[in-house]
């Protein structure tokens, strides 16, 4: 790429709001941001000159952490591209950013949104999504359509890893009050990834059922959950949105428990129910370190009356 030269530039003169080139997105490193505190920028970022300014093509993390650490008018080294053609620029910087780490989904996200801008439905299948790692099936498509048109807070949820892109699958059709009702409660409570991809799946599912918004079961499970400080039990918050979700699953598992609890068995026994109480086999099993609490577990057993177990797994 012979148009490009080493140059300098101030802050100033850095258009930081063009995304043109989206190869970052997210928190900057503490480790990064203290470097360029202490020693400044050792690899010079790659600009593309424009007539508002310079376009960050390569470098954005560098540029973003010397400037919290600067005044607007520091001079810094810079890779000058002027009259440059933006597809290779595009492809030096993909290439030289997977050198170094993997994009977050949002970043896959708008490094795929601009592609499309610049290359033909071609090129996107044979270079652009092959480099990003998108799988050729639609839902993926639909996925990173959807990040790239999510909130900023949102995006910096899924760009964090607090909501994981499964979660995003579903997402894609709730609407902004309904984002701000999710953002309220992961910054109340603390969910993230697997916890909060469950709660909020049954919270879809609940709105598709009834053909709510998800705000209602939300509240409503939020309203139950919590302490009597006021505090959201995350735990209780889980429980409420499955006896919305299944009623019958739920007072099945309570009528069990209150059987099982008249039995009276030791705690080295474990009598569990079929998953789900679909079909009928029932599992027992039981620990021992010696013989005498082996016999205690067999005595335990037999003193267990047939009528009881019958009713333990009735149904009625």
């Amino acid at each position: 790429m012979n148009l490009v030269k080493p140059g300098r530039c101030r802050l100033t003169e850095i258009d930081f709001a063009d995304r043109s080139f989206p190869f970052s997105f997210g928190e900057i490193p503490p480790k990064l941001q203290a470097s360029i505190k202490h020693v400044g920028i050792l690899q010079p970022p790659l600009l593309l000159e424009s007539e508002a300014g310079y376009i960050i093509v390569c470098g954005r993390q560098r540029l973003e952490a010397f400037r919290r650490s600067s005044p607007p008018t520091q001079e810094l080294d810079i890779l000058a591209a002027a009259g440059a053609c933006r597809k290779e620029l595009f492809l030096r910087a993909l290439w030289e950013n997977l050198a170094q780490r993997e994009f977050n989904p949002v970043e896959i996200a708008d490094i795929h949104a601009a592609a499309g801008e610049l290359f033909s439905r071609e090129e996107l299948l044979s270079e652009i999504q092959p480099a990003l790692k998108i799988p050729k099936k639609e839902r993926f498509y639909r996925r990173y359509q959807a990040l790239a048109g999510f909130s900023k807070d949102l995006r910096k949820l899924v760009a964090a890893g607090v909501i994981d892109p499964e979660s995003v699958d579903l997402l894609r059709e709730w609407h902004e009050p309904e984002y701000q009702a999710l953002i309220e409660l992961i910054r109340e409570t603390g969910l993230r990834r697997n916890k909060l991809r469950e709660v909020i799946g049954r919270l879809d599912d609940l709105a598709r059922r009834d053909g709510v918004s998800p705000c209602l079961p939300l509240a409503a499970a939020v309203t139950a959950a919590k302490d009597d400080e006021g505090r959201i039990v995350i735990a209780e918050l889980r429980h409420q949105l499955k006896v919305k979700l299944y009623p019958h699953l739920t007072a099945a598992q309570s009528d069990f428990a209150e059987k099982l609890a008249k039995l009276s068995l030791p705690p080295a026994l474990i009598l569990d129910p079929p998953p789900d109480f679909e079909g009928g086999e029932y599992r027992l099993s039981f620990s021992f370190s010696d013989s005498r609490k082996f016999q205690l577990c067999c005595r335990a057993l037999n003193e267990v009356a047939p009528e009881d177990i019958d009713e333990l797994i009735s149904r009625t």
